[in-house]
């Protein structure tokens, strides 16, 4: 945004030298931040493309707002999924693409992020002598609203939008595991904490990538001693670990980061392979409806379902992906 331009129009709209000293200095600090420069909520309002009044009411009524629906777990429990209502998910997208996006995580953060991948997070663990995976527990609705609030005042904005941009991003005064704002954001939150344990990753040699709740060392045997240094550290910025899922991993074991094996390369485990292996075997002995009645399978996409294993596998070992992807395209999918 031109500051000039801005100045030279409230000149001549008769505005107080102050105030105007105040909106060009308030522009100027977002400019430099590289964030847009939205002066107040008629102004996002403007630009997301809505009345102010419509703008304030799903700022008031978020909290009625949402659905929740509870998503089993592969562990066992449930995953509470708060999804927004198709105009708030709309507010919150742009939210995202023209406001969070401005600012970058930390390198060491690959989950929720454009182009990266469980790849990318595996792959710096490849061929360790030790991994340590540690698991945030209850992660989104850790994260609280000042977190957020504050976060939006450090980027610049005003307190009342950042007020606003909290409340629309937020809910129940937490992160909502379904809104997509609710990923990056997390990230954001997550930059000291993930500047912290790089600091002390570099300090003991070792490798350190976060997925998400996932964290992850690698290195020589040496590093297992310091756990309960990285304890610390998470615990100290708020987070809860979940010690269920607490691995130390030596290379004489299987070592496995967020689901890939990384003990020599990077390979998806055997057991879905064979999973999906068996599932093409019996559809094709049987004939998919009756492949799914015999395993008392019950899925309303067993297509798409296979077809996910399958894109998963190429992602990590291409020829393998590509010969499971040719042997699903051959299935006679309505038998």
């Amino acid at each position: 945004m031109d500051i000039k331009e801005i100045e030279k129009v409230m000149i001549s709209q008769g505005y107080e030298n102050e105030y105007i000293e105040l909106c060009t200095s308030y522009a100027s600090n977002l400019n430099e931040n590289g964030f847009p420069v939205i002066f107040d909520s008629i102004h996002l309002a403007m630009l997301i493309g809505i009345d102010v009044k419509e703008l304030y009411s799903y700022y008031i009524l978020a909290e009625n707002l949402y659905k929740e629906v509870n998503i089993p777990k592969r562990t066992g429990g449930n995953r509470k999924i708060s999804m927004p209502c198709e105009n708030l998910k709309y507010i919150q997208k742009w939210i995202l693409d023209n406001v969070l996006y401005k600012e970058k995580c930390s390198e060491s953060s690959t989950g929720f992020m454009p182009h990266k991948s469980i790849v990318d997070n595996a792959k710096l663990h490849v061929n360790k002598e030790c991994i340590i995976n540690l698991d945030i527990k209850d992660f989104f609705p850790n994260i609280k609203y000042m977190q957020i609030y504050n976060l939006f005042c450090e980027f610049g904005y005003s307190r009342h939008l950042s007020m606003v941009f909290s409340g629309l991003c937020t809910y129940k005064s937490v992160l909502p595991q379904g809104a997509p704002t609710s990923p990056y954001l997390s990230n954001l939150i997550c930059k000291r904490l993930d500047a912290k344990l790089l600091d002390l990753a570099n300090f003991i040699e070792a490798s350190y990538t976060r997925y998400a709740d996932d964290i992850t060392f690698s290195g020589e045997k040496k590093i297992a001693k310091h756990i309960k240094l990285i304890r610390k550290i998470i615990i100290n910025e708020n987070f809860i670990i979940n010690e269920k899922k607490v691995r130390v991993q030596f290379k004489h074991h299987k070592q496995v980061v967020t689901g890939l094996v990384v003990n020599t390369k990077l390979s998806v485990p055997r057991k879905t392979k064979k999973y999906l292996r068996q599932q093409i075997y019996y559809a094709k002995k049987y004939g998919v409806k009756d492949s799914l009645e015999r395993q008392n399978i019950t899925k309303s996409n067993y297509r798409g379902h296979l077809f996910g294993y399958a894109y998963f596998i190429r992602m990590v070992e291409e020829h393998i992906g590509d010969k499971f992807i040719e042997q699903l395209c051959s299935i006679d999918w309505e038998s």
